[in-house]
């Protein structure tokens, strides 16, 4: 995790503490107090809370206890010392850009490869080249939607940072149509020498292809995609 989320993160849970009842912030107290005892490092018990004081505030407005929700202190620290700590996603922008150009390319390359095949080579057909750059771009566009919108849908996160809808939209929108647009560009007559068009079952073999590399990054990298925080996650 990179120093910065990890300051973020600690800001996040100090915020939340404040908004806890006096009966649950001494609960938060005693845990963090016996899982100290436990030998927990600052990091672990760090992402510990930012799992747990999103839930707690949220469930404590309808009268709910963190003992109720958790167990007893001493229980909720043998299942944290028990249960492996999930590494959290890596949320740099070029990881998250090449996730999400990665998840397109390989989403519409077998798509079109497939409806290619289905219909004998009769659908439309992109080259490699359009392909390639449509991806990217629209890579970096879902990357914007996730800075201006669906990192701040998620829990622990602070909205007071979030900008305006107008003002995201009013970027969003134009942004979106450059990049069909350019998309658009890429099949103009001036780029057939580096924009030849496959078969059908190569362009299938393309979007399979990036499915696989996204797959293997995701797992070697832990990286979140933008794809993956449009819908607020459950705790």
């Amino acid at each position: 995790m990179e120093p910065e989320t990890l300051r973020q993160y600690v800001a996040e849970n100090r915020e939340l503490e404040t908004q806890l009842t006096k009966r649950n912030e001494q609960y938060i107290f005693d845990l963090k107090k016996s899982l100290h005892a436990a030998n927990l490092s600052e990091k672990e018990l760090t992402l510990v809370l930012h799992e747990m004081l999103p839930t707690l505030v949220e469930e404590q407005k309808t009268g709910k206890t963190a003992r109720q929700l958790f167990g007893t202190v001493s229980e909720r620290t043998e299942a944290i010392l028990a249960k492996p700590q999930e590494a959290p996603k890596d949320t740099k922008p070029v990881l998250m850009w090449v996730d999400n150009s990665l998840f397109i390319l390989g989403i519409f390359g077998v798509m079109v490869g497939l409806m290619g095949l289905f219909t004998n080579g009769k659908a439309q057909m992109y080259g490699v080249f359009s392909l390639l750059v449509g991806s990217a771009l629209g890579g970096f566009v879902f990357y914007l939607f996730y800075k201006f919108f669906y990192q701040y849908e998620q829990p622990g996160a602070d909205k007071s940072k979030r900008p305006k809808l107008w003002k995201a939209m009013l970027l969003m929108i134009p942004v979106f149509f450059i990049w069909m647009l350019l998309w658009s560009v890429t099949s103009l007559p001036m780029f057939d020498v580096i924009n030849p068009i496959l078969p059908p079952i190569g362009t299938v073999l393309i979007g399979g292809a990036a499915l696989l590399l996204r797959w293997y990054l995701k797992k070697t990298f832990n990286i979140q995609g933008s794809f993956t925080t449009m819908t607020p996650r459950d705790r």
